[in-house]
């Protein structure tokens, strides 16, 4: 059995908590929002058979603390490899971890060296949606991704999903993103870039997809038949090894630079 050692790390004004496993270049796995880092246990013992992965509760979510003044994701993964002495790693984002990879990519990018995103949108996207709308997936998105799971992996996903707190829905969030945002810099992204969309996801993430392969020279994109909005849950195998083929493709980039 896989040791994973689960831990509490200070940021600024707050803290985030972990789950790290594996040895090897390191991988750090962001969730989407209204979920936490248990929505990756389908990957984090695969991938800690051949990397050190960590899967982090973002602030706002899990075990995390909640936003208390102004804040950046993409700092906060940055002060965790501070934390871990890691100098360098590869980013796994679903949905708003997605969007949170390329602005770390964007802000930091001598420490990054894969991205994938899976089913993520660039800071500055505009959804195609009703004027204030809350944040955070439409009762559709919802909806629809409980279907693409099917029964087991839904009661799973509604479990994590039942303790999110819905701080977002009652609270301004002070998140600040990088600036101009990403969706005016794609083409600063410089690390070899995997993005997956679910092929049964809303038509944004398509469109957002074919943004990120327009955009960024060294990107990928591929679609999963059949997958909807997390398709690292609801197509676990195919994910994995879409995820592992390409980290180990692009294992010794951050080192040839």
């Amino acid at each position: 059995m896989t040791h994973i050692e689960s831990a509490r790390v200070e940021v600024e004004g707050g803290h985030l908590y972990y789950d790290k496993a594996g040895e090897g270049p390191t991988v750090v796995l962001l969730h989407g929002f209204g979920v936490d880092r248990r929505s990756w246990h389908p990957q984090l013992e695969v991938f800690a058979e051949r990397y050190t992965v960590i899967a982090v509760d973002l602030r706002g979510f899990g075990l995390a603390s909640m936003p208390d003044g102004p804040y950046s994701h993409h700092d906060d993964v940055a002060r965790l490899l501070d934390h871990l002495d890691v100098a360098q790693a590869s980013l796994v984002g679903s949905s708003m971890g997605g969007r949170i990879a390329f602005d770390f990519a964007i802000a930091y990018p001598g420490r990054t060296r894969v991205v994938v995103s899976a089913d993520g949108v660039p800071s500055g996207f505009v959804f195609d949606r009703p004027p204030g709308s809350p944040r955070g997936p439409s009762r559709e998105q919802v909806a629809q991704t409980i279907k693409s799971l099917g029964p087991e992996r839904a009661e799973t996903f509604l479990a994590i999903c039942a303790d999110y707190t819905r701080w977002h829905r009652k609270n301004e969030d002070p998140r600040v993103e990088v600036d101009p945002p990403a969706i005016t810099r794609l083409g600063e992204v410089m690390a070899p870039t995997l993005v997956i969309v679910g092929g049964d996801d809303l038509p944004d993430y398509h469109k957002a997809a074919d943004m990120f392969s327009a955009g960024i020279a060294r990107a990928r994109r591929h679609v999963i038949d059949g997958a909807g909005h997390l398709p690292n849950l609801d197509s676990p195998e195919e994910f994995n090894r879409l995820v592992l083929e390409f980290l180990d493709l692009n294992r010794g980039y951050a080192l040839s630079r």
